[in-house]
């Protein structure tokens, strides 16, 4: 498209990161806030902040829809409960020092600490799930690293037990 005409149309509206399945609610994540790319490491895709936030911020209201088992798309609620969001809580990466905390008691994402734009979106997962979908190394690089992620009530499997004793 021409710069020009790029130019008379503005900016794109925003849109909803959550499917239109989701009712919306005010605090729901956008996409001129969020968005999902490749990290380009072992990680994967990941969440990354297109506008800061300042410690203690609502970041995002979470939803989804209620499941009784842990996926890869999952967040805890309660052992036997569990949110199921491909589209925001997916993206969230692991990191052993995050700048994101799931408050399940209000469905929030808040900021730990100050998050630039730029910032891939983290939270520990050992801090919302007893078990996770399945074991792995850890890459987040924080000075308290846990090397091998698991859930809180987990042990590490023999392949985290291997990973460890390296």
């Amino acid at each position: 498209m021409p710069e020009s005409e790029s130019c008379q149309r503005g900016s794109e509206e925003a849109v909803p990161l959550y499917d239109r399945l989701i009712p919306r609610e005010e605090g729901h994540p956008m996409s001129d806030q969020f968005e999902i790319v490749d990290t380009g490491d072992a990680r994967g895709r990941g969440l990354r902040s297109k506008v800061p936030f300042r410690k203690g911020e609502r970041v995002a209201r979470l939803s989804g829809v209620l499941t009784n088992h842990t996926t890869i798309d999952t967040i805890q609620i309660i052992p036997t409960l569990h949110l199921h969001d491909p589209w925001f809580c997916r993206f969230l990466l692991h990191g052993c020092n995050p700048n994101l905390a799931i408050d399940v008691t209000v469905m929030e994402a808040m900021a730990t600490r100050d998050i630039r734009p730029g910032d891939y979106l983290t939270i520990d997962y050992r801090a919302t799930e007893d078990v996770i979908e399945f074991q792995f190394p850890c890459h987040c690089g924080a000075e308290n690293c846990c090397r091998w992620m698991r859930g809180r009530l987990e042990e590490p499997n023999e392949a985290g037990r291997a990973f460890l004793e390296r």
